[in-house]
């Protein structure tokens, strides 16, 4: 018997009831999420939901911590609290769990207040005073937010505040009353749906009277605001324009007069009052060098030029008032590289980290950015190695650094015998793809096999510790790979043009040609072994799907793009024409339909599928995954099907819904890989 009944089949556009029509669209996921339940949550999903649930509201966890004025601040998802609460404790307290952490803003009584669901989008400080925020919340999930005026000195809202959206926006503090709010209401909106004006916002003002400050072009895909210190302290506001996605210009507003930065419209841009920086990618240099130049003068220079199957990390770089941070990978093992700006003749130096890293990630402690003291926060995790920070400054120079540990997150599973490798494939053009491997511990033969990976947007793929991956796959045998194919960044811009529009099936090819080397290796076989991708990612695993389901024994495809025809026929997603190809241009829709998962359906059996979305998702609308897997069932396939009620693309807000999410596709995996 077919999972489901389909109602129409059309080459071009299959099931569009599954997009337009809300009867059948209602129908649908009833249907489908019953059966999907009757099959996979059984009493071992519900203790793998528990379990999940207890290692996302663990006690003796903090997730993160930052300092506004004289507080450090937390946020934390507790059984009391699954949509979270923001805490705090006096700055010089050690920021243990057990530290006296007190309420700033309870999210869950805000939802119960206002009868909606919200989910935590951080906090924007006021660069003149900590203690002055616009809350960041997210309806259900979804990019629509809301920006609230909110004083940290009382822990209540402003009366009379700023209160902004929900809407895709963005705001900068001027000063005490002034907003730079950058919207996408109405005819503001960009031709992809994200902010197209900036607008001076003054208190009590109407935001729709208020006068607009910079409009986008166009083509633009979204424009936004922001502040650097300058010399005297005080905040200088700059704008950028995202032409496409990884292609920025940005311009400096001083009084009566704008400077556009002289940088390649192809790249991204990190400035500060006096400098900025850059990584060539294909315009003005060579692909990959970072550049630095200076703002007063428009004298540009190159720092850095990494070698073969290394890399700068475009949004690694910081730029301080006397000093440049970035980090290098080489080889997929990252360094932490210096440059003193003070000295024209300064050559990069390298700093030696507190202790080994698979990844870090610099930032400021305080969250007013530059207007701080100049104290930094490295943050450093890996498969293997539980988050911890460490606190710094460069006052005294490189040689000076004194590192300070500030947290270290305990183990959520025991890693004891477990083994990280770094291995490679030969895809079907000769490049030798690099993975990661996490092997568990014990026998490594005939093992359960996850592979994860994206393969698109210049996203790189880097070690981090997955809490739930862990507990839930590697503690029970399973072997679990990070796949580094082109379409990312790894090693450079051309890892990623490479897999960039007709160049696409380079990044499938690379994931299949993994999953094929773990087999070759003797570590696995096909049928013990699966994968799974979100987003792009989605997009990924759909095609091994329909393209390669002879070397996976499951997939589990979760938010993808799987129309490769109609995808942009939503605003957010014409932000992707310019990765992917347009679909209204014959050469360009040829190619998308040739790997187009809705598009093409094998007759020949396929591996266990699961494929799970969010109603709630804007980013990439939920018909991609109703529609997949209508087209599968009309071509006598039976994948499993979920679409989630809580949370938008990055999946649930609520720990108890984050929990049953993991607990479904991990117990999807058990049983399609049989393992007990």
């Amino acid at each position: 018997m077919k999972p489901f009944e389909v109602q129409t089949v059309s080459q071009t556009d299959p099931f569009l009831e599954l997009e337009q029509d809300a009867t059948a669209i209602s129908a649908f996921i009833a249907e489908q999420n019953a059966r999907t339940a009757a099959a996979l949550m059984d009493e071992d999903y519900e203790a793998d939901a528990a379990r999940a649930a207890a290692i996302l509201e663990s006690p003796d966890t903090l997730n993160g911590v930052s300092r506004r004025g004289a507080w450090l601040y937390t946020f934390r998802q507790t059984a009391e609290n699954p949509r979270g609460v923001w805490l705090r404790v006096p700055d010089g307290t050690a920021p243990s769990p057990e530290a006296d952490w007190k309420t700033v803003f309870d999210v869950d009584a805000f939802c119960a207040k206002t009868g909606k669901i919200w989910h935590w989008r951080g906090a924007i400080t006021a660069w003149f005073d900590p203690d002055r925020v616009l809350l960041c919340l997210s309806l259900e999930g979804s990019d629509q937010q809301r920006l609230i005026e909110f004083d940290c000195g009382t822990c209540a809202f402003v009366d009379g505040g700023f209160d902004l959206g929900p809407e895709r926006l963005g705001a900068t503090w001027l000063d005490r009353d002034t907003l730079l709010y950058g919207t996408s209401k109405d005819d503001a909106a960009s031709h992809s749906g994200w902010p197209g004006q900036i607008r001076k916002v003054s208190r009590g003002q109407d935001p729709a009277e208020a006068p607009v400050f910079m409009r986008a072009e166009p083509d633009d895909l979204l424009i936004y605001s922001y502040v650097v210190r300058d010399q005297a302290g005080d905040a200088q506001v700059c704008s950028g324009r995202f032409l496409e996605i990884g292609r920025e210009q940005v311009t400096l507003h001083g009084l009566g007069d704008q400077q556009v930065l002289p940088t390649p419209t192809d790249t991204t841009v990190t400035n500060s009052a006096t400098h900025f920086a850059y990584v060539i990618k294909q315009e003005g240099g060579t692909p990959g060098a970072l550049m630095l130049g200076e703002v007063k003068t428009g004298r540009i220079r190159e720092i850095y030029a990494p070698s073969e199957r290394a890399a700068v990390e475009p949004y690694s770089i910081l730029l301080l008032q006397d000093w440049m941070l970035w980090t290098v990978t080489e080889h997929l093992r990252p360094r932490l590289l210096a440059l003193d700006l003070t000295n024209p003749s300064a050559e990069p130096v390298e700093v030696s980290l507190p202790e080994p890293a698979d990844r870090f990630y610099i930032q400021f402690y305080d969250q007013v950015g530059a207007f701080g003291d100049g104290t930094l926060q490295i943050l450093i995790s890996g498969f293997l190695i539980s988050p911890r920070s460490y606190l710094f400054d460069l006052k005294n120079g490189i040689e000076g650094i004194e590192w300070t540990k500030l947290y270290q997150a305990p183990e959520a599973f025991n890693a004891a015998g477990m083994e990280v490798q770094l291995l490679e494939a030969a895809s079907d053009d000769g490049t030798l793809v690099p993975y990661h491997i996490v092997l568990p511990a014990g026998p490594r033969q005939d093992l359960p096999v996850l592979l994860y990976g994206y393969g698109g947007f210049a996203v790189s793929m880097s070690p981090g510790y997955d809490r739930l991956t862990g507990a839930m796959w590697l503690s029970r045998g399973g072997a679990y790979v990070m796949a580094h194919i082109r379409g990312g960044s790894e090693f450079g811009p051309d890892w990623h043009l490479q897999a960039k529009g007709a160049g696409r099936h380079k990044a499938f090819e690379d994931f299949a040609a993994i999953a094929r080397d773990l087999a070759d290796r003797g570590l696995s076989r096909p049928e013990r072994i699966a994968c799974h991708g979100h987003s792009n990612g989605g997009l990924l695993t759909g095609v091994m799907l329909t393209r390669y389901p002879e070397v996976f024994g499951a997939i589990w495809t979760s938010v993808g793009v799987y129309d490769m025809t109609r995808f942009h026929k939503f605003p957010a997603g014409r932000a992707w024409i310019d990765e992917y190809g347009d679909p209204e241009l014959d050469e360009e829709r040829a190619w998308l339909l040739d790997y187009s998962p809705v598009h093409n359906e094998p007759e020949a059996a396929l591996p266990a599928a699961l494929i799970d979305t969010s109603s709630h998702d804007d980013r990439v609308d939920p018909s991609h995954a109703r529609r997949f897997a209508a087209a599968l069932a009309a071509a006598g396939h039976t994948p499993f099907f979920y679409e989630h009620g809580d949370g938008g693309h990055g999946g649930g807000g609520a720990t108890t819904a984050k929990a049953q999410e993991q607990a479904l596709g991990y117990r999807f995996l058990m049983q399609a890989l049989g393992m007990s």
